[in-house]
């Protein structure tokens, strides 16, 4: 349809010469919300090394290194690196930052504890994205459940109220039973075990996907260190 067509149009120009207006469209779709229902990511964080995937333009980067987490961010857009390094640099915040792709990360086995990502573009479910978060996962001692877990908040946003459902189509929206079942095969595929449910933040029900390494996973031998790129 032309409609799809011209929304991923308009979103490739939100991540290179529009990239100053991000913050703003954002705000503006979301009705003032995009920054509680982004919230929901930091409340879910665990672990003590975190990486964020597709950072954009590092309101949840600034956001989890004020509380004093180990956060690192991975982002492919030059634009948004740019506005990242602005924010980080006004609010006195140093976090490390690569720019890479998701199917392809310069950083060292079992490194992260949560790996998270927010309303992310359809990359994050591709079969060499998760290859790559399971890899990077760190392993739980033998014996114990893992904490460790990919993170993705806002995959898909309901609104709570049929007319503004209506309204919006586009943008907000459950899946159906078909692509639910999808999703769950290509994480379980990975290695991963995963959870589906919404929150409520305001007029919404934002989801939350929740999968963490499954015992006897294959994972590679972990290496020392991360990489900052």
């Amino acid at each position: 349809m032309l409609i799809n067509h011209l929304y991923r149009w308009a979103c490739e120009r939100l991540y290179a010469e529009l990239a100053w207006s991000y913050d703003w469209v954002s705000w503006l779709v979301s009705l003032g919300q995009w920054q509680r229902w982004r919230a929901l990511a930091l409340a879910e964080m665990q672990g003590e090394r975190i990486l964020e995937l597709g950072f954009g333009t590092g309101e949840l980067l600034c956001a989890a290194s004020a509380t004093g987490r180990a956060i690192y961010g991975l982002e492919l857009a030059p634009a948004m690196h740019g506005l990242t390094a602005q924010k980080l640099t006004q609010r006195g915040l140093a976090t490390p930052r690569v720019q890479a792709r998701a199917q392809a990360m310069p950083f060292a086995d079992a490194t992260f504890d949560t790996i998270v990502a927010t309303f992310p573009a359809p990359y994050i479910l591709e079969t060499a994205t998760l290859r790559e978060c399971v890899r990077l996962l760190r392993p739980s001692p033998a014996g114990q459940n893992s904490a460790s877990r990919l993170l993705i908040v806002g995959l898909w946003v309901r609104l709570r109220h049929p007319t503004l459902q209506r309204m919006m189509p586009l943008f907000y929206g459950a899946p159906g039973e078909a692509w639910l079942e999808r999703w769950q095969a290509q994480l379980t595929a990975a290695g991963l075990t995963a959870t589906m449910t919404e929150r409520t933040s305001g007029f919404a029900q934002v989801s939350i996907i929740s999968a963490t390494l499954k015992h006897g996973a294959d994972q590679p031998p972990a290496t020392d260190g991360a990489g900052d790129g």
